[in-house]
């Protein structure tokens, strides 16, 4: 399937409420949802079908915006979609399945949300692309507040970080009392 695009999408509707309006029948609902912001973005929902009862990941990548030029591209998990940031709230929603492809894709989500939960404060990650800091280009940060994006670069500034949960990273081994790594 190939992207549907259209010069004006009117404002003030929600993502949940168009897609389920433009992309469901009518005896499919949308459990829950949540669009995920990058360039452009994704939107995540746990459609059921109200014969059988059955849960599956609806997947749209999404261009543009409401009150301007918008575009998506829909998939469901057994199309064995790239983007895997799904929420552990949609996620949690779906009914078992045998398809191998939605398998491996809930499989890489929920590894993605394991590899963010473990950035707490304290911790220090590298990222895989540097971060322009007035110090100079950064890759290794100490997590202050993931939460709210700060991290602390080595000249102990804290930055905010937008969008480093999209970001290849990997978390570093504690630093040892004297500064090397254990």
């Amino acid at each position: 399937m190939g992207w549907t695009l259209m010069d004006h999408r009117p404002a003030g509707e929600s993502h949940e409420a168009f897609f389920a309006r433009e992309l469901l029948r009518s005896d499919q609902e949308i459990l829950a949802a949540a669009h995920v912001r990058g360039i452009g973005g994704t939107f995540y929902a746990a459609v059921r079908e109200q014969r059988s009862g059955e849960v599956w990941a609806l997947v749209v990548l999404t261009t543009g915006r409401a009150g301007s030029g918008f575009g998506y591209k829909e998939m469901e998990e057994s199309q064995g979609p790239t983007p895997c940031e799904c929420p552990a709230h949609v996620l949690d929603l779906l009914s078992p399945t045998k398809s191998e492809r939605a398998i491996e894709w809930r499989s890489r989500c929920r590894a993605r949300l394991r590899h963010l939960a473990a950035v707490t404060p304290g911790i220090r990650v590298r990222f895989e692309l540097d971060y322009l800091t007035p110090e100079g280009p950064c890759r290794t940060f100490e997590a202050v507040d993931p939460a709210q994006g700060h991290f602390r670069g080595p000249e102990q500034t804290v930055y905010r970080l937008t969008g480093w949960r999209r970001e290849p990273f990997e978390v570093l081994p504690a630093a040892a009392p004297d500064g090397k790594e254990s």
